[in-house]
């Protein structure tokens, strides 16, 4: 189609477009204040409805390319806006708002109201007024139809990261601005549940009226005031434009179409441009740049003001070259040209701002990777802060990295020279790079070579900030001149350059950081070693970096092919360091750095290190060499008993003598020792007996070494020997004191201190806690007193009370020793029996606080080839085992070893060492923990023990009467239940006293006329002081403390038993009430003392559970219910080997203090429900029992055909855990209860509270 006829439709994008206008569609441009017409004739006023609406809509675009096409703008048309041919001003402004940044998310909200169009009518078209203005070679069109309403656009931008990141934020604002049209009308609402996207988001408003819009409240405001305000507005919105042939075929204008094709290419040139200059602008804003490379941010921006030049070069040519394209009088070839030629030398300028920022941003990465890696690692930061006159002004010694030289500090980047050239590259459309031949442009982090020696650098500087002076700092900066070693003018830097800023002078010392010198040269002399080494540095590097001093370290180390099994280093010693001066090239070396002698026959290994004034150089190769061997501790000790043997055999008071035994396959040399302090027994049952020694083992041996005092924490090792009985823990100790002394296979004769001639492996030796302190007499003391405790085992075979002395044994020795270091549970390795391990292990763990829980550790003898079966053993009972173990077989330090098989006994031997060797591993450096907390343990538990002997006699004592009680309640129950009209069977209870089975005796109080003990073990009168019941010179069970001597002991026991008769109750009212009056007489004396003596054992048991509370805090382990099995175990075997009869009632009394401490343990202070329980309900029957037996007889009688209902009163009181088990309430519709009834509810009512489970059920449940 011609495009002088083409009759078009456009947007008026905010002008105030009138019918009759005269256009010029190769220009876009309006002819103001010319017409064909009178304006008042085309634009004549016509009458509106306020409220008549064409149309109304609410438009959404998410792109500015998007929103030109939603008001139909093309592609020639937009072009035009960009050049700044058209423009869009009012309520269309938002179409020139182009993009701010790389990524955007937008959103352009816009409401449209059409209310009316308007157009020439035909017969107005026909008279025109100015036919002249046809004439005009300039006008092409003419306004025919004009669309009329209101418009007004918001805008929601945001500036994004990336284009993962718009899509992020374009979403979230799609899910926030949502479309919703109300009858006819248009609106737009935010959803209010987040409005956290809003924060960074500019909103733009555009409208033909102005509006303040600052946030998005006012964004809300705006949009729900835009239909109400358009509806009022008579703008132009679109206009129709007919060719001036409509009015004169004959008028002719000359109009070129413009080249698709060509227009697209400018448009995405234009674009193109304009996506370059935003990439720009992005490495303006990298903070590497802007802080710390102030000459890179020059680049930067010298290349973004060349390209704006060009950009702007570019539209210009654009602007005036479009116009004249599109008129048909110009020559068209030569302005093709001239547009093509100036298109595609801008698309050759954007490409190498493309490929520019392509390395900028590389080289930002790559700089910031890099000093964000050193400034980690501690160096300082002195990039684009400080001069480098300034880094001079320092007298510290600083190691810099310098990214400084020709190729990074250069403010004019090659590339800028192809932006600025007009020269087009021949080989532009094949994505030339603009790239020199020379690769001038090549960037430093592009050369390969560079790039090694800034990695070569970073890796010397850290590893030297790792030797470096504490002085001595490190850092990175950006140095382009420094003088070099030997030359007095600076030179160039180059990127990874080191330079040392020192007493003034910035130096580049590149590759000549202290290097690790060559390995020095050992000589060995006995037990001293002399290094020697030679100055090796070169002139250059002496002059810039100055030695100071060397450094020559050495540690011991293991060798398994000559240490054997007596290892005189572990395989991680530590390193002991010399310093030398610089002048000196040989150091002796004869002690180690604790002071004390090298180690004999150990290998030394020994390395050397130059000191300068930046630090030290990496350690040479070690060379290593073996001191002499010497005679070990063992071995002088056997020399020292062969010369002084007359001396130290010799038998004194409290002195063990030396002992050489010369039986069996091996001689073994029993140290002697002498004892420094000793406890007895303060616990009552084994008063007297000896509870504990401290011996000082070979105290006549070197004497000039001193023992530390057992209270020293720091000085002396406490190791604590514990376990089963038999298994194998004296002979561990021997092992052990074999290994520190220094013992071997060769010697003259075995080292012991426990002499275990008497038993074999499998029995008991030790028979009360020894503590052997053996004094620093070898180097792996490391100065330090070690005192071995040697405890008696548990489980023998002379039973419980056994075990109970060790305890007792334990806690005298908490009250002497105030620290231990180890615990060492012993036992053997198959050894897979809980029954056994079970109460050992409880025992031991029962003698500790909880805060020795980190010194346990265990120790399996007997150790094969297998997996220990007692770790799964000890694990299932809780023994931690991950603390640390060891598997040990001492074999080899038996008393009798077999003398025919040398090589056998020496395998032992050497398996042996080796485990002692993995025991002191185990114990070295163990921190102290204090035993008072033990101690206090154990005191608890005795005195636990000693209330419960107490308890378990009263809650004997508390169940009988209780039983004789329910019996009188029953008997109080019938005699008032039967009234004065019927025949009563009345019951009392007589004392009778009943023989006893031969051989029996009990002992009986002769004031109390009182059965205090059932069964005694005693027999005879004079010995009825040492009865259980006495407690000192009293008896503990009757009433008044009776003294011993006014019991005896009888064979019979007193009992009570009913005595009935019947009699006619309406001849006998008053015989009726006095024998109810005698039967709740004795029942209130006996509630009296029932109520009184349970008071007593509520006492007892809330203190025996504030007394287990106590341990369950404290201590390690507290679980009677563990040793319960094992005591019924110890019984079931007692009996089937017609043990006696004491040793059965001594287990069966243990047995029952274990239930009650189980049963107080499970309950706490609940355990006293049953006597609280007990004395609510006597106490309430007694005071009812008291009120009644006031009133007068026939009073009685008639009380007692009232009904009663004591029992449902007291079911109300009682606690839920009793009444969940009690009688229901007498409850029955229509029917009355008698006293007598109720009297039976409580008699059942009791006997559930003495069967619930409490404490005493338990006690009596076990008798």
């Amino acid at each position: 189609m011609d495009p002088f006829t083409e009759v078009l439709t456009l947007p008026a994008l905010g002008q105030d477009v009138q019918l009759g206008m005269l256009y010029d569609v190769r220009t876009a441009q309006f002819f103001g204040g010319l017409s064909l017409w009178n304006n008042n004739v085309v634009n004549a006023e016509q009458t509106l409805d306020e409220h008549a609406v064409q149309n109304a809509d609410f438009t959404y675009s998410y792109s500015l390319d998007e929103a030109r096409n939603h008001v139909t703008l093309d592609v020639e048309s937009s072009l035009s806006l960009d050049l700044g041919l058209i423009k869009a001003t009012g309520s269309a402004r938002y179409l020139n708002n182009k993009k701010s940044s790389t990524f955007e998310a937008r959103v352009d909200v816009s409401c449209t109201i059409v209310r009316r169009t308007r157009r020439i009518p035909q017969e107005i078209l026909a008279s025109m007024q100015h036919e002249r203005n046809l004439e005009n070679p300039h006008i092409t069109h003419f306004v025919a139809e004009v669309v009329e309403g209101g418009s007004a656009t918001l805008s929601f931008v945001q500036s994004c990261p990336s284009s993962e990141d718009v899509k992020k934020i374009l979403g979230q604002l799609k899910a926030k601005i949502m479309k919703l049209p109300v009858r006819g009308k248009a609106s737009v609402e935010f959803s209010e549940e987040s409005e956290s996207i809003f924060d960074n988001l500019k909103i733009f408003y555009s409208g033909a009226m102005a509006e303040n819009v600052a946030n998005i409240d006012d964004a809300r405001r705006v949009a729900h005031e835009m239909p109400t305000k358009l509806r009022q507005q008579l703008n132009t919105l679109y206009y129709k434009l007919l060719p001036l042939t409509v009015l004169d075929s004959t008028v002719r204008r000359i109009i070129r179409k413009l080249d698709a094709n060509l227009v697209n290419k400018t448009a995405a040139a234009l674009k193109a441009g304009t996506m370059a200059r935003f990439r720009l602008k992005d490495q303006t804003e990298q903070e590497v740049f802007q802080n710390s490379f102030p000459v890179i941010m020059r680049q930067i921006l010298n290349i973004q003001t060349a390209f704006a030049a060009t950009e702007t070069e570019f539209t210009q040519a654009a602007r005036r070259l479009l116009p004249e394209l599109r008129d048909g009088t110009t020559n068209y070839s030569t302005k093709i040209s001239e547009l093509e030629m100036a298109g595609t030398l801008f698309e050759q300028r954007t490409r190498i701002v493309e490929q520019f920022v392509v390395k900028k941003k590389t080289e930002a990465c790559v700089l910031r990777a890099t000093i964000a890696s050193l400034l980690a690692d501690g160096f300082e930061n002195y990039l684009g802060r400080l001069t480098p006159r300034s880094l001079t002004d320092t007298e510290v010694p600083r190691l810099l990295l310098s990214f400084g030289g020709a190729l990074i500090s250069r403010s004019q980047h090659p590339l800028q020279r192809n932006i600025e050239s007009s020269k087009l590259d021949a080989t532009s459309n094949n994505n030339s790079d603009g790239s020199d031949d020379d690769d001038s442009d090549n960037e430093w982090f592009e050369n390969p070579q560079t790039v090694a020696n800034v990695r070569e650098a970073c890796t010397a500087l850290r590893r030297q900030r790792l030797l470096a002076l504490a002085t001595a700092t490190f850092g990175v900066v950006g140095i382009d001149k420094a003088y070099r070693p030997g030359r007095e003018k600076r030179t160039k830097t180059s990127v990874g350059d080191i330079v040392l800023d020192y007493k003034g002078k910035l130096l580049i010392v590149t590759g000549m950081l202290p290097k690790a010198p060559a390995a020095p040269t050992m000589t060995i002399k006995d037990q001293t070693f002399t290094v020697a080494w030679l100055q090796e540095r070169g002139e250059d590097e002496e002059l810039t970096i100055l030695t100071t001093g060397f450094v020559v370290r050495f540690s011991p180390q293991s060798n398994s092919g000559k240490d054997g099994a007596f290892p005189r280093a572990t395989g991680n010693e530590a390193f002991a360091e010399v310093r030398c001066e610089a002048s000196e090239t040989t150091v002796v070396i004869d002690k180690a750095a604790n002071g004390a002698l090298l180690s004999d026959d150990c290998d030394y290994e020994v390395e050397l290190s130059v000191e300068t004034i930046i630090g030290r150089s990496d350690w040479s190769r070690p060379v290593v060499g073996r001191t002499l061997k010497l005679p070990s501790v063992a071995s002088r000790m056997i020399e020292f008993y062969l010369n002084n043997r007359t001396i130290i055999k010799r038998s004194e008071q409290g002195v063990k003598p030396w002992e050489l035994y010369k039986s069996g396959g091996k001689e073994t040399l029993f140290l002697g020792h002498t004892v420094q302090a000793q406890r007895l027994c303060t616990d009552s049952r084994f008063k007297g007996q000896l509870a504990m020694r401290i011996v000082d083992v070979a105290a006549e041996f070197e004497p000039q070494v001193v023992a530390a005092p057992t209270q020293d924490q720091d000085k002396a090792i406490v190791v604590v020997f514990a376990g089963c009985s038999g298994h194998g823990k004296s002979t561990q100790i021997n092992a052990f004191i074999s290994y520190l002394l220094g013992g071997e296979f060769d010697d003259f004769a075995r080292i012991m201190v426990i002499d275990d001639r008497g038993a074999n492996q499998a029995q008991w030796v030790t028979q009360h806690v020894t503590c052997y302190r053996i004094r620093p007499l070898s180097s792996l003391f490391e100065g330090k007193t070690l005192l071995i405790v040697d405890t008696p085992g548990y489980g023998d075979s002379r039973g419980i009370e056994r075990d109970a002395f060790v305890t007792a044994a334990m806690a005298e020795f908490f009250k002497t020793i105030e620290h231990v270091n180890a615990i060492i549970f012993t036992c053997q390795a198959n050894e897979n029996r809980t029954t056994l391990l079970s109460p050992v292990s409880a025992c031991v763990f029962s003698l500790f606080a909880k805060d020795v829980k980190s010194c346990l550790r265990t120790i399996y003898t007997f150790s094969d080839a297998g997996t220990p079966l007692a770790r799964t053993a000890l694990t299932e009972l809780r023994w931690p085992v991950e603390n640390g173990e060891v598997e040990v077989n001492n074999a080899a330090f038996t008393v009798e070893v077999d003398a025919r098989n040398h090589d056998k006994v020496r395998d032992w031997w050497v398996m042996s060492v080796k485990g002692q060797f993995r025991v002191m591993q185990m114990l070295l450096h163990r921190p102290p923990i204090l035993t008072a907390g033990s101690a206090s343990v154990t005191q608890n538990r005795f005195e636990l023990e000693q209330k419960c002997e107490l308890v378990e006699m009263k809650s004997l004592r508390t169940a009988n009467h209780a039983q004789i009680l329910i019996a009188d309640l029953g008997a109080l129950a019938k005699a008032v239940g039967a009234g004065p009209s019927a025949k009563l069977l009345v019951e009392e209870d007589r004392a009778i006293e009943k023989t006893l089975p031969p051989g029996q005796k009990t002992i009986l109080c002769l004031n109390c006329n009182f059965t205090c003990l059932e069964i005694c073990a005693f027999s005879g009168d004079d010995c009825k002081a040492m009865c259980i019941a006495m407690s000192g010179d009293n008896c503990k069970i009757c009433k008044g403390r009776c003294h011993w001597s006014h019991h005896k002991m009888v064979q019979h026991i007193i009992v009570i038993e009913k005595h009935s008769e019947w009699v006619v109750p309406e001849d006998l009212i008053k015989r009726w009430n006095t024998i109810n009056n005698t039967l709740e007489g004795a029942l209130l004396d006996a509630i009296d003392a029932y109520l009184k003596l349970q008071e007593e054992l509520r006492n007892d048991i809330l203190y025996l559970a504030k007394l287990n509370e106590e341990l369950k805090k404290t201590a390690l382990f507290h679980d009677p219910t563990a040793l319960i099995q094992y005591i019924e175990l110890l019984i079931k075997t007692a009996r089937a080997r017609g043990a006696p009869t004491e040793q059965i009632v001594q287990l069966t009394k243990v047995k029952k203090t274990l239930i009650l401490v189980g049963k107080v343990k499970e309950r706490g202070v609940n355990a006293t429900l049953e006597s609280q329980t007990m004395i609510q309900v006597l106490g309430t029957v007694k005071k009812e029992m008291s009120r009644r037996k006031r009133l007068h007889p026939r009073e009685r009688a008639r009380e007692e055909e009232k009904s009663c209902s004591l029992y449902n009163d007291l079911c109300e009181q009682l606690p839920p855990e009793i009444l969940r088990n009690a009688p229901e309430p007498l409850r029955k519709w229509g029917r009355r209860f008698e006293y007598s009834e109720n009297l039976q509810a409580i008699v059942n009512l009791v006997q559930v509270v003495l069967k619930d489970g409490g404490v005493v059920a338990a006690i009596a449940a076990s008798n």
